[in-house]
């Protein structure tokens, strides 16, 4: 697996990848942070990066229509 910078989960920053290295980023966190208790699917930090993520995909969304 290529090792995909996360810039420490800064969203801006996270921004700035390509939509194919976010889902690349989404798959390894998911991996990563399963959790099979509780009612969670990923435990607290999987769930932060995940949001990161999610919020990094709506910008980029947002800044392709403003243009």
């Amino acid at each position: 697996m290529t090792r995909i910078r996360n810039f420490g989960w800064n969203r801006l920053k996270l921004a700035t990848l390509s939509y194919e290295e976010i889902s690349a980023l989404e798959e390894q966190v998911k991996q990563e942070h399963a959790c099979s208790d509780g009612i969670h699917m990923y435990d607290k930090a999987g769930r932060d990066k995940l949001d990161a993520l999610s919020w990094a995909v709506y910008n980029n969304q947002k800044q392709e229509s403003a243009q």
